[in-house]
């Protein structure tokens, strides 16, 4: 499921920095982070005692079954233990800083790969994964997350989804309306649901992070990769990408021809079962997963299975686009006592026995190209060309530092209600990305 996420930062971000910290073991490292104290370790697994890792977490996502189930395989399989620390789901990445900045790092420790984990310095505290034999089997729209500086830092196991423009089969049948391949079909067919009284989509604009104008950054990036880089170095500002632009004179036209309705700027999420359910609109900007998981079919006219998924389109695109899943990482801490056991528990989570185990059953995207254990959604098996052709990597949100997916909203918020220009609207998206950006400056 996609994170409603809003970049975690506090005062405290601004000023750690972390560049040098050693292993919170205490242990000496080798060359690729291997471990000195093998000796110890070997004698501990002879006499059946074996080794406990340290594990960090936020504590709602230890608690997901396929978690569960996979340190449970590794535990019986290896003789080791996994001491689980939770970490309070509302603060776990500030705790977790907290602890890394004293030395206390743990054997492994799961981040959401995004742009907060350069203050945890990859390159120093955990191990470089860019040769391990499981990073060809990651799914090519997943694997970008889990670099860093070119390099592979963590395993990805996490769900993942198909995020799109969702649309009501029956009631494009009704109107003859077919899908949507280009920007300008889109536009029309918006035209067309207007026409016969049917709101075209539904934008939680009230709620700022369901206008999810990633999706409109996604494939610029992976067109211009360079765009990420010099917007990090401070070398690149948002006015000076064509592309953004297009994006928020698409969002303004949209909200004045109608094709978020009249009430946008209070609508919230919580409606969207009830407004899809009804007819009211006819397509929402979502992931596929949240018709397992949120969607309430048993009480209205539409079910979840009503919906198909076609490319999102946002101004940016001419084919439009789909983006895969945001997933969180499993990183071992490189100059820890316990480095090869930890790298074991990673390389055994990477196994296509071993994972398809742990995601029996779950609705999920695949992670892995050896998935087959998940249950994908119903729209993306019946779109699996479509999705398959234009997925893109998540790149605006983990990569760019400062992206953040609720203050932008806000501003295109202000901008599609006729507060703000086009103008004004980029330089408040920047302002804030800067802000960030400048929070992260090492001393």
């Amino acid at each position: 499921m996609k994170r409603k996420m809003v970049l975690l930062l506090t005062g405290m971000l601004a000023v750690v920095t972390l560049y040098g910290c050693g292993g919170g073991s205490g242990g000496g490292s080798g060359s690729n982070g291997e471990s000195s104290e093998q000796t110890e370790t070997e004698s501990a697994s002879n006499t059946g005692g074996g080794v406990t890792l340290t594990l960090y977490c936020n504590a709602d996502d230890m608690a997901k079954p396929y978690m569960q189930k996979i340190i449970s395989l590794w535990e019986e399989e290896s003789g080791n233990k996994i001491d689980q620390q939770g970490l309070d789901t509302d603060n776990a990445e500030t705790i977790a800083l907290t602890k890394f900045t004293t030395g206390d790092i743990p054997d492994l420790y799961v981040h959401f790969g995004n742009s907060n984990l350069k203050n945890f310095n990859p390159e120093e505290n955990f191990v470089d994964w860019t040769d391990a034999e499981w990073v060809s089997d990651i799914q090519d729209s997943v694997l970008p997350q889990a670099t860093y500086n070119d390099k592979i830092i963590g395993l990805p196991f996490w769900e993942a989804s198909n995020s799109g423009c969702f649309y009501n089969k029956k009631i494009f049948d009704e109107l003859g309306i077919s899908q949507p391949k280009t920007q300008e079909e889109f536009d029309k067919v918006c035209a067309k649901l207007l026409e016969n009284d049917i709101q075209p989509i539904y934008l939680a604009a009230a709620d700022s992070w369901p206008i999810l104008y990633q999706f409109a950054l996604d494939p610029v990036l992976e067109e211009h990769p360079e765009y990420i880089e010099q917007l990090n170095a401070g070398e690149l500002t948002y006015a000076e990408i064509p592309e953004f632009t297009s994006m928020c004179e698409w969002f303004l036209s949209a909200a004045e021809k109608g094709y978020f309705g009249k009430n946008f700027a209070s609508d919230t999420w919580d409606y969207c079962s009830e407004v899809l359910g009804t007819g009211e609109a006819a397509m929402l900007f979502c992931w596929d997963t949240w018709f397992d998981t949120d969607y309430d079919s048993e009480s209205y006219e539409y079910a979840g299975e009503d919906f198909g998924i076609m490319p999102v389109f946002m101004g940016t695109c001419e084919e439009g686009t789909y983006e895969g899943g945001n997933v969180n990482l499993m990183m071992a801490n490189k100059n820890g006592d316990h480095v090869e056991e930890a790298k074991d528990f990673i390389n055994f989570m990477s196994v296509p026995e071993n994972y398809n185990q742990a995601f029996d059953g779950i609705s999920t995207a695949a992670v892995f190209k050896g998935q087959t254990t998940n249950v994908n959604s119903t729209q993306y098996e019946e779109n699996k060309d479509s999705v398959d052709q234009l997925i893109r990597a998540s790149s605006a949100q983990p990569k760019i530092v400062g992206y953040n997916q609720g203050e932008g909203g806000k501003a295109l918020l202000q901008l599609m209600s006729g507060d703000i220009t086009v103008e004004e609207c980029i330089k408040l998206i920047d302002d804030d990305r800067i802000a960030t950006l400048k929070s992260f400056e090492q001393e």
